[in-house]
């Protein structure tokens, strides 16, 4: 298949049966993969405007996905700057399968010196929100994956409590951050989570009662950390099961999705099982968890 072909099949509404052949010549010749997401990735990274068109949205879906499988570590560079440009978080929405692919391929490709870049942009006041998510899950997934020490992840959360700007934080950042911070500090950081939660009071305290914020540490950090383990996806799995999530992430996440009507939860206790992906967010929510906290 040439260029032209090819760039033409990955931005139309293609199926699994017809990207499949494409993406499979690709992922056996690496100097031609290589090529491939040099120049596309550096074609959005120079161009971000290109975001606007959903075709063109198809294109660096694909290339994302190639990227991920092939564990490039050479795209994570242009892919970065993709994602934190300003039209990325413009154009694509926290529902769609760029998004929320972002912590998975970053923890994956991102390289092993990436924590301070990756904070940069966390901290930076302009970074649309579900951005912001995606690169904090990013940290979380490194961790997971033992890319990252305790100590290290440790050292990062206390950073993100200490100098993340106010007014960069909404609700979905806030929880992560919490979770996060019980997960890899428990009782060590719970004055700094507690002082955290008064400081963004505004946007936590409608969907999240500081009562409910003693039950995560009631908890205990493994049984934190354990929820976040079951919701990581780690590595990229089979072809053909990736390209049926790129293609139809939406319409399944749309079929998932429940009435976000809040209501209150019972405190969480000790003795509450693990927290499945569809049973109810401790945050209160009325959420599966897997949309909520556990995203």
């Amino acid at each position: 298949m040439d260029t032209l072909e090819r760039k033409e099949l990955f931005r139309s509404v293609a199926t699994v049966d017809a990207l499949q052949p494409a993406f499979q010549e690709l992922l056996q010749d690496k100097p031609a993969l290589e090529a491939f997401l040099s120049e596309v990735l550096g074609d959005f990274a120079s161009n971000p405007g290109k975001l606007s068109d959903e075709a063109e949205r198809r294109y660096l879906g694909c290339a994302f996905l190639l990227a991920g499988i092939s564990a490039s570590q050479a795209s994570y560079p242009a892919v970065l700057k993709i994602i934190t440009a300003p039209e990325f978080g413009a154009n694509v929405s926290r529902e769609d399968w760029l998004s929320s692919e972002i912590s998975r391929l970053l923890g994956i490709i991102s390289a092993d010196d990436a924590v301070d870049g990756i904070l940069e942009f966390l901290f930076k006041e302009s970074t649309a929100q579900h951005i912001a998510e995606q690169l904090l899950l990013t940290l979380s997934c490194r961790w997971i994956a033992r890319r990252d020490t305790d100590a290290a992840f440790l050292a990062t959360v206390k950073r993100i409590l200490a100098e993340l700007p106010k007014s960069a934080v909404e609700f979905e950042v806030a929880m992560a951050i919490v979770i996060n911070a019980v997960a890899v500090g428990g009782d060590q950081l719970k004055s700094q989570v507690f002082a955290f939660y008064k400081e963004h009071e505004k946007v936590l305290a409608d969907r999240f009662a500081e009562k409910n914020l003693q039950s995560f540490f009631d908890l205990g950090k493994q049984r934190i950390k354990n929820m976040l383990v079951g919701n990581y996806m780690g590595g990229y799995g089979i072809l053909p099961t990736e390209l049926d999530r790129m293609i139809n992430y939406a319409s399944m996440a749309e079929a998932e999705e429940e009435p976000t009507t809040l209501k209150t939860l019972p405190p969480i206790t000790r003795d509450r099982p693990k927290i499945g992906r569809n049973d109810p967010c401790p945050c209160g929510s009325g959420k599966k968890y897997k949309h909520c906290c556990g995203k």
